[in-house]
């Protein structure tokens, strides 16, 4: 009785066991793409799960950007491969069948997310409907070889399958990852490809840019081993990343502009990031021809829109050597037949229900919006958005096609049908292994081995295809054949031809390949002896420049200015706001609105003076006529900002601005030394400004006038001069072409096309061109503070303070803002800017501070064209005048009595004092 006690209570725990789920009370998740197997039984049913990036990396680590097609369409060629390669095995169309379901879940194109999400699956924090971590028998997965070597360190622990369509890292293949398998070719192999194809097409320099992740770096290392006892020389190479700016990438391949082959070994997205930086540089642009691997494949979203693609060299798998081969096709014809879950299909036949994204991306590829209804299913045809080129997509179907005949084996094996046991279900034993190996040697329909014994793709599946980008579109010119010994494995397509370049290391000897000079011999060699002659690369006109600079000029060499013929298209004609730019809108509108009131000001001016006393007396107005001629300039010179910096614009700006401020304050100082010199010291006040014995006359004030302005008009001439004024396309601080006024000032160890390397940006050089116009600023306001008690012409020497006073805070605004952004992303843009807007305030500043009192005064004037309120002490005094008390003035009224002449004054009031 107590044997049956026990035989009955271990039966009891192995049934639990073979049972075992997760709890009911885990938090049940939706965020999954879910093909249900259709049978709840333990036995009957088992999922095989995805790890894609349906979508790109989103703002932050908690939201997802928008859908990625490579992660879409590996989604689907998942759930297609389960429904048709379960039904293949024989699972489904039997007796008692086998269900195969799947789930996906997304990474967003993060390694932590993927990390996330396996581990809340596998710890049943994250459940899904009738999904458990117990009846899921392997993974498919990832998509990358950075988030591949994270998962598979995880899973081994878990002892879990995973098989990886797109991860190629040679890293990968080492013992660590211990139950990691992948049906794509390794990256030693296309490596080992890649270098046969140079030794195939005689090129021997060649240099590499490599993504500076796990997969990059690790593709570099198998390159370094291929290349190995070959005659195949890197003459550089350099790690790069899409976040450490494009400007790196084009000041790497402009070191070294005779090698012209430049292998890329990154990431389709990478690959598009490098061959666009340089489309962006107007002299790198369609020097060289890139070399990319499978992950970029014949991808049209890497050569869309960017010439510098032209000739470039990629490979894709072959997909002859695929036993289903036809399935690929008949993948793609059953995608384009789907239609999205939309809530009000007509007939449910074809509707994607288990994938929630896939009616996402059909509202972003169509800018439809479902629940909006503005999607119109009738009319919109998938397969015209989308082509049939992923490369990845035949290894997705290899996978699971792997997994189901594995799995299979392993059941009829261990359970000795196709049903799961607990053997194959239960954690712990042998279940991780057993599942593992029975995979490993899965065998195809034409019974061939997915996968080698370390796990990597079998040697038949290193067949590969060789695409060359002509006239903007992949054109098949090679293919490569492992077994095949002849021509290094390349066999030419009929009818096509590949287009190379002459390949040379920058110096000869090439010391970056460990070349040395030929010894000559000490001792006269035989006349019949010809020694061979010296290959020696072409002497560029870069190389030629670069031997020259090395030679004649230190390393920390420091220039400004710099002069390229450098081509530019129709948008660089443009003006800024064309451009995006919108700040130039505000700039142009206050110019136009500067000039308006300067032209008021003078028609109202002259309206009121012509035919008056004043309006005959030019020497009592020129100055004011010169002060707003120097305000229109100003405004004038604002409009070149609006444009893409051109030659014309550049020169304009340069000594337009100088010149402006160097009339205005020029006038401003010149007004203070009349109004000085028209000061008298004796107890009674002169009846005349002219009259006065220190008064400054005409032909002085103007002599005086031409003297500080010329100092600034010499300054800039010598400028323009030393520094003749261009446009030229530079790297800006954010890695985007940029053209700018050329009068920077750089230094010959970093080159002068990067704006991260200025020395002086042309903002900073203008500044300091400008010394002189500060000088004038201040000197203007201390003479201004000196004269302020004087009364004569309405006591302009106020009115002048205030101008050049308010001037000093303005500048120092403008140039702190130019000054400290020159590390911004748009720092050119900064910099002109303050430059305009701070010449527009200045002048503004003076144009009212200046003449809004004359409009009062005019308006106020009498019909002789004698002001009301006019000084005591002036010119105009022969007219009946009566001025306030003021501290310049005694306190008893003074009244002139004069029709032509002057008469002493009569004293009214109390004269004792």
């Amino acid at each position: 009785m107590a044997l049956f006690k026990v035989f009955v209570l271990v039966t009891l725990v192995t049934v639990s066991l073979a049972q075992e789920d997760c709890p009911v009370d885990g938090c049940t998740s939706d965020d999954v793409a879910l093909l249900g197997a259709g049978n709840t039984d333990a036995s009957d049913h088992y999922y095989i799960g995805g790890l894609f990036g349906i979508h790109h990396q989103g703002p932050d680590a908690y939201t997802c950007g928008k859908t990625r097609l490579r992660g879409l369409l590996n989604t689907e060629a998942f759930f297609w491969a389960i429904k048709t390669y379960s039904e293949r095995a024989g699972l489904v169309n039997v007796a008692n069948p086998v269900q195969v379901g799947g789930f996906v879940m997304d990474s967003c194109s993060r390694t932590e997310r993927t990390i996330e999400n396996i581990y809340s699956f596998q710890t049943c924090r994250t459940q899904y409907p009738n999904v458990s971590p117990r009846n899921t028998v392997a993974f498919v997965g990832p998509d990358t070889s950075t988030q591949a070597m994270a998962a598979s360190m995880l899973l081994n622990d878990m002892k879990t399958t995973v098989v990886s369509q797109a991860a190629t890292s040679p890293m990968l293949s080492d013992d660590m990852y211990e139950y990691f398998l992948r049906t794509v070719p390794s990256g030693s192999a296309e490596m080992q490809v890649l270098v046969k194809l140079m030794q195939y097409k005689a090129i021997r320099y060649v240099q590499v840019l490599y993504a500076d992740n796990d997969f990059g770096m690790g593709l570099w290392m198998a390159m370094k081993d291929a290349v190995e006892g070959t005659n195949i020389c890197v003459t550089q190479s350099m790690d790069f990343s899409v976040d450490s700016g494009a400007g790196e990438i084009r000041n790497f391949l402009r070191d070294n502009e005779v090698t012209k082959y430049v292998m890329v070994l990154g990431t389709n997205d990478e690959a598009r990031y490098v061959v666009k930086s340089v489309d962006n540089d107007n002299e790198l642009r369609g020097q060289f021809i890139f070399i990319g691997t499978s992950s970029w494949g014949i991808d049209v979203n890497v050569i869309q829109d960017v010439s510098s693609a032209e000739n470039a060299i990629t490979f894709a798998m072959d997909a002859d050597s695929y036993s289903n081969r036809g399935d690929v096709s008949t993948f793609y014809s059953n995608l384009f037949l789907m239609e999205p879950d939309s809530g009000n299909n007509i007939d449910g036949l074809g509707v994607n229900t288990y994938n929630p994204w896939f009616t996402t991306f059909w509202e972003e590829t169509f800018e439809c919006n479902f629940a909006a209804g503005t999607c119109d299913l009738p009319n919109q045809r998938l397969e015209d958005v989308v082509d049939r080129t992923d490369p990845y997509v035949p290894y997705t179907l290899m996978a699971v096609d792997a997994i189901i005949r594995g799995v299979k084996n392993a059941a009829l094996a261990k359970c000795g049908n196709i049903h799961l046991c607990s053997n194959l279900l239960n954690p712990g034993n042998s279940r991780g292994t057993d599942l593992y190996n029975y995979i490993k040697n899965a065998t195809s329909s034409l019974n061939e081995r997915f996968f080698s014994v370390n796990g990597d793709a079998a040697g038949r599946f290193g067949n590969f295809k060789v695409y060359q980008v002509q006239d903007g579109s992949y054109v098949n010119v090679l293919k490569f054949n492992a077994e095949d010994a002849a021509n290094f494995g390349f066999s030419a397509v009929s009818g096509t031809a590949m287009t190379t370049l002459s390949s040379f290391c920058p110096n000869n000897p090439c010391l970056e390949c460990g070349e040395v000079a030929p010894t000559v011999p000490t001792t006269e060699p035989p006349a019949t002896t010809t020694p061979p002659p010296l290959t020696t690369p072409a002497l560029t006109k870069e190389r030629l420049l670069q031997e020259l600079i090395k030679e004649f000029f230190q390393k920390d060499q420091e220039f400004t200015g710099v002069w390229r013929d450098q081509p530019r298209d129709d948008n660089d004609w443009k003006t800024r706001f064309e451009n995006g730019h919108d700040w130039i809108i505000a700039l142009g509108v206050c110019a136009g609105l500067g000039i308006v009131c300067v032209l008021v000001f003078e028609v109202y001016i002259l309206y009121r003076l012509m035919g008056t006393k004043i309006g005959k007396q030019w020497r009592t107005m020129w100055l004011g006529q010169l002060l707003l001629f120097g305000l229109f300039c100003a405004y004038l010179v604002l409009f070149a900002f609006l444009f893409t910096p051109t030659k014309a614009t550049c020169g304009i700006t340069r000594f337009g601005v100088g010149v402006s401020y160097a009339m205005i304050f020029a006038i401003l100082l010149v007004k203070l030394m009349v109004l000085l010199t028209s000061k008298t010291s004796a107890d009674t006040l002169l009846p005349g400004d002219v009259d006065s014995p220190n008064y400054l006359r005409g032909i002085y004030q103007f002599l005086m006038f031409v003297f500080v302005v010329g100092v600034q008009v010499v300054v800039e001439i010598q400028w323009l001069i030393q520094v003749p004024p261009a446009a030229v396309n530079v790297i800006s601080n954010n890695g985007d072409n940029v053209w700018i006024c050329n009068h920077y000032t750089w230094g010959l160890e970093n080159g002068w096309n990067n704006m991260t390397t200025f020395i002086r940006t042309d903002f900073e050089n203008h500044v300091i061109s400008l010394t002189y116009i500060m000088f004038l600023i201040v000197l203007t306001t201390i003479v201004a503070m000196k004269a302020h008690g004087i009364i004569t012409n309405h006591r302009e020497s106020v009115f002048i303070g205030i101008a050049a006073g308010f001037s000093i805070p303005v500048w120092v605004a403008w140039g702190l803002v130019g000054g400290l952004n020159k590390d911004h992303q748009y720092a050119q843009e900064f910099g002109d800017a303050a430059i305009a807007f701070g010449l527009f305030i200045t002048a503004t500043i003076v144009l009212f501070a200046m003449f809004l009192p004359k409009v009062r005064q005019l308006i106020n004037m009498g019909v002789e064209g004698i002001y009301l309120e006019d000084d005591r002490d002036t010119y105009y005094a022969g007219s009946v005048v009566m001025a306030p008390p003021s501290y310049k003035s005694r306190p008893s009224s003074v009244v002139y009595v004069n029709s032509n002449g002057y008469n002493e004054p009569v004293m009214i009031g109390d004269q004792s004092k």
